[in-house]
């Protein structure tokens, strides 16, 4: 099974790279992060109200302005295929194909991580590239 999303964005696609590997550009829409936002290194993603859940992501490879991969290396994802961003240039300015392929089945925690990527891409990556503000965890709305 596989999750995936595509949201366009009115701000052009090297904006959208920057929000994708910049540290304090991840923290302002998915969860505080800290990385050197370089290939083959770590991003550590710190969860929950006392930031006591954390994910570890290797950054796989990285395309500037075109593509990123990631992959779980500690946290729920471990071992279960490669998170990937792809942008593309658009009339109004890009979008975005986020994947996390590879998935087991389609359970309850799939279910829930499918309507989460919709939640960040859409509700809080957007929001930040077009209007200034995200909403990244532990101020996402509860769903």
């Amino acid at each position: 099974m596989d999750i995936l999303h595509r949201i366009e964005i009115d701000v052009p696609a090297s904006q959208v790279y920057q929000a994708l590997t910049e540290q304090e550009k991840l923290s302002a829409w998915w969860a505080k992060c800290e990385t050197s936002g370089q290939a083959g290194d770590p991003a550590t993603f710190y969860f929950g109200c006392n930031q006591d859940h954390s994910v570890t992501m290797k950054i796989v490879s990285l395309e500037k302005d075109k593509n990123v991969r990631w992959q779980c290396i500690d946290g729920p994802w471990a071992n279960m295929g490669e998170f990937e961003f792809s942008l593309e240039d658009t009339e109004r300015g890009s979008a975005l194909n986020f994947s996390h392929r590879n998935w087991p089945d389609g359970d309850n925690f799939f279910r829930h991580c499918n309507a989460k990527w919709a939640l960040f891409l859409g509700g809080s990556l957007k929001p930040l590239l077009e209007e200034g503000k995200g909403v990244p965890n532990p101020h996402e709305p509860s769903i």
